[in-house]
């Protein structure tokens, strides 16, 4: 089967939105199968933005935050990787494998660890296949 999964990446602006523009920028072969939504803070991320992204679509959802004490609001990405955490749990619990959902560091200066996670996540969630939400529907 030849899948291209649909993945939501939430991006801080201060961090992972840069680098994924930078490597946009330099034409680094950004994945066209990734979707952007682009969060003033990774701390303004809600578990409900992490569950309608697998209910309308995605196969994959990545969380970038910037690294640990380099919040500019001081520890938005700590909350960011708690309710990752809690949201993985509930995932597992509907039926839906946790690997799914991913959380990293990152620097605007790291477009290409951007680059480099996001091709890895993409060839693990192929490996898993398609959504088990996609499948029911």
């Amino acid at each position: 089967m030849d899948f291209t999964p649909v993945i939501v990446a939430f991006c801080c602006e201060n961090s992972a939105f840069r680098a994924a523009d930078t490597a946009g920028v330099k034409q680094e072969g950004f994945p066209a199968n990734l979707k952007l939504c682009r969060l003033p803070c990774s701390g303004k991320l809600e578990v409900s933005y992490i569950l309608r992204a697998f209910e309308e679509g995605a196969d994959g959802v990545f969380v970038f935050a910037c690294h640990q004490d380099s919040c500019k609001f001081l520890k938005g990405n700590v909350r960011a990787k708690k309710r990752v955490e809690h949201t993985g749990d509930l995932l597992e619990r509907i039926g839906i494998e946790k690997e799914r959902l991913r959380f990293f560091y990152l620097s605007e200066l790291e477009w290409k660890n951007f680059l480099d996670l996001v091709r890895q996540g993409n060839e693990s969630i192929k490996v898993l296949g398609p959504s088990p939400i996609k499948v029911k529907q």
